[in-house]
């Protein structure tokens, strides 16, 4: 007891002036970091106790709402917060790290700062693994390891080094490698030695391999999933890599890899058996939702699927979605004149559009990388202010996974439909107005096409991503060897990157690079020779999720339609009356967006602010060949509320640029012989005054999810 007395009694003192201060409850106001270099704030901020009242808790009127938080000063924790600094930078390998405080109190407030001065940290100066120069090439395994010679000595960095070394032994069939570690710190010359001692074991093989919990799904369809067989080297990788299978398939809510436990010596054996246990989800699920957007107005889906379809791990899945509700008949609610009103002016938004789809899907087709998919569907979509689109059809897939993150697709599609769009859209097409050529346009047709597409991932998240990338490549054919009438022949190919990087543990930066080409074959058309290309498969600009200064579509190429010309007194000179646009298309396209993302000062942890420049250019086809459109540029500004859907998106651009030129045409009336005809009345239109004070040129978007 006595050797206890002089800690207890030195610590009395911090004791009584905890209790002192507990009875005056004050408000913590900034906890703020100096003299941190190698740690970030965000890093120091997690390891502490000590932390600041949100912002919007210093407004009585948020405060009172409810919507700030309040965070007390604990003086017994803010001294042990001093401690749990000095141990962070020691771990990180700044031994000599001192931390200091600097502390202003008020009556019912509290400011924390705290005052650091690292040091120079202690370096690695070598790493040494032995034991296994027999087994793999130890200089590039160094190579691979968290901690490098010339950095800090990090002790994290240190442990993680080593289980690096024991997988990678253990991936080339040593299922018992054990790794002991050990290091030395010269304090004087600020060095570190670090030595790593394998114990590789006997080298062994995949023997028998038990299934548990697959009642329904039966063990031939596990183990059809697994990337192990039985005979195989040992890799824990390849365990890993079965388990990350199982749960692909949704056919199990647990699943687990591993080595038979009690079932072997350790480093003696040559064998080893597996054990897969697995818990089987539920059969049928069913998920539904509902939303908004501006150029959906309401909108809801639905999938039912049901597991284990026929057995073998199959998957049927049927799904419906509805959009356009309240506007497009038979739901027509008048909305299109109030909350939809986007909407008003769209002629491909008068009906409801939706799309039903039946999807058969036979995992570990012919092998485990295999996916074979066929889909059926039945569909009205529309493009605003371009097209609409109604058909049925079908389509057959074949996907093979690469890697983890890559998969490469072989898609056979072909539907029969027809697309509607505004006469004087294939009008342009022919240089003249024929009605018989429009018809044929106009009129149902078979297309089928051939695509190829090749996808890498490694976003580390499908919402909001904050690291990775995702590549994709596709190309497509049509023509009639593959089932298209004569009228549908052409190549399209698309390349896509996205990358994200964190700049910090809560800034972003995304960037996105997107082009594409369309070369279309020679068809003819009522005696006409045209290159046609369905409006379905040009490229269209402009939108949430585009170059974000435009309105949907409203980038690229024009055609401008109208009811009759009037005479206007102000400019002394006809114009158009009842004027509309309507996009057509292009054959090209080059897309480039790049955004800032970062926390909002208020409600920092669900609403994020961004700062993007969107820039794009779109070619058109002529007899010359591509005819570009010139390249634009908006910059803006976005504000992002997180939800469980995604983040709510609502983004503002600037776009200084006037109206897209085209093609006028005037209806003609229509008599008792012939209906309404459209004559040209301009070639190049330069469309009506754009807008010139700055805020009527800023354009605002709506939507849910990231633009990209």
């Amino acid at each position: 007891m006595r050797r206890w007395l002089p800690l207890v009694l030195l610590a009395l003192p911090v004791r009584i002036l905890a209790a002192q201060e507990g009875s005056i409850e004050r408000t913590v106001t900034s906890v703020t970091f100096r003299g941190n270099h190698a740690l970030d704030a965000a890093t120091l901020s997690a390891a502490i106790a000590t932390s600041a009242s949100t912002w919007t808790y210093s407004w009585p009127v948020l405060k009172h709402l409810g919507l700030g938080t309040r965070r007390t000063f604990d003086e017994l924790e803010f001294r042990r917060d001093v401690v749990r600094l000095q141990i962070l930078y020691r771990q990180h390998g700044y031994l000599d790290a001192r931390v200091d405080t600097a502390v202003v109190r008020k009556p019912t407030s509290v400011a924390v700062r705290f005052l650091i001065e690292e040091g120079p940290p202690v370096v690695v100066d070598s790493i040494a693994v032995e034991g296994v120069d027999s087994i793999l090439d130890v200089r590039r395994l160094i190579r691979r390891l968290p901690l490098a010679v010339g950095k800090p000595f990090d002790r994290l960095a240190f442990e993680d080094a080593a289980d690096t070394i024991v997988l990678a032994v253990q991936n080339l069939g040593y299922p018992f490698a054990t790794v002991y570690r050990n290091y030395s710190v010269n304090r004087d010359t600020r060095l570190a030695e670090v030595q790593y001692a394998v114990v590789p074991g006997s080298r062994a093989r995949i023997g028998e391999i038990a299934i548990a919990g697959a009642p329904s799904v039966g063990p031939a369809t596990v183990r059809r999933l697994l990337a192990v067989r039985s005979g195989d080297w040992f890799s824990q990788d390849a365990l890993y890599e079965s388990q990350r299978s199982l749960y692909q398939t949704d056919l199990f809510r647990f699943a687990s890899v591993g080595v038979l436990a009690d079932s072997v010596t350790a480093g003696s054996d040559s064998v080893v058996p597996l054990l897969v246990r697995v818990t089987e989800a539920a059969r049928t699920r069913l998920r539904a939702g509902a939303g908004y957007g501006t150029i959906d107005c309401f909108r809801s889906q639905a999938t039912l699927s049901t597991a284990n379809f026929l057995g073998g791990g199959r998957r049927l899945d049927l799904a419906g979605k509805v959009s356009k509700i309240g506007v497009g008949a038979p739901t027509d609610a008048g909305l299109a004149s109030s909350i939809c009103e986007a909407l008003s002016g769209d002629p491909f938004s008068e009906r409801l559009n939706y799309l039903t789809s039946a999807t058969f899907t036979q995992p570990a087709f012919v092998q485990r990388k295999s996916t074979l998919t066929f889909t059926t569907f039945a569909e009205r979509r529309s493009e605003y202010k371009a097209f609409e689109r109604n058909g049925v059809g079908g389509s057959v897939a074949l996907g093979y996974a690469l890697s983890r993150a890559s998969q490469v697709t072989l898609t056979y599609r072909m539907d029969y439909g027809s697309t509607k769009a505004d006469q004087a859209v294939f009008c342009v097409y022919f240089d003249r107005c024929e009605q018989a050529a429009v018809d044929v346009l106009s009129q149902p047709r078979r297309d089928a096409s051939l695509s190829l597409a090749l996808v890498r991932n490694t976003a580390n998240s499908p919402i909001e991503p904050t690291a990775g990338s995702v590549l994709l490549i596709e190309g497509s054919h049509a023509s009639p060897l593959v089932g298209s009438e004569p009228l549908i022949s052409y190549n399209k190919i698309v390349a896509e990157g996205t990358w994200y990087a964190g700049l910090s543990r809560s800034v972003v930066l995304a960037l996105r690079i997107r082009g594409g080409v369309i070369r279309p074959g020679l068809a003819f058309v009522a005696d006409s020779s045209i290159r046609f290309v369905p409006p379905e498969e040009r490229f269209y600009a402009g939108g949430p999720a585009s170059v974000r200064g435009f309105g949907r579509n409203e980038m690229g190429p024009l055609v401008y339609v109208a009811d009759s010309m009037v005479f206007d007194a102000a400019s002394g000179d006809s114009v158009p009356a009842g004027l509309r646009t309507s996009p057509i298309g292009s054959y090209a396209i080059a897309l480039a967006n790049l955004e800032l993302r970062f926390p909002s000062p208020i409600w920092g942890s669900h609403l994020r602010l961004a700062a993007f420049v969107d820039a794009g250019e779109l070619w058109d086809q002529t007899a010359g060949g591509l005819l570009p459109g010139g390249m634009k540029v908006t910059p803006g500004v976005g504000l992002r509320l997180g939800t469980p859907l995604g983040p709510v998106r609502v983004d503002v651009a600037y776009n200084g640029y006037p109206r897209q030129r085209g093609p006028l045409y005037i209806v003609s009336p229509p008599t008792s012989s012939s209906p309404g005809q459209l004559i040209l009345r301009q070639e190049n239109y330069a469309g009506p005054p754009a807008a010139t004070s700055f805020f009527r040129r800023l354009q605002f978007q709506f939507s849910v999810g990231e633009a990209y």
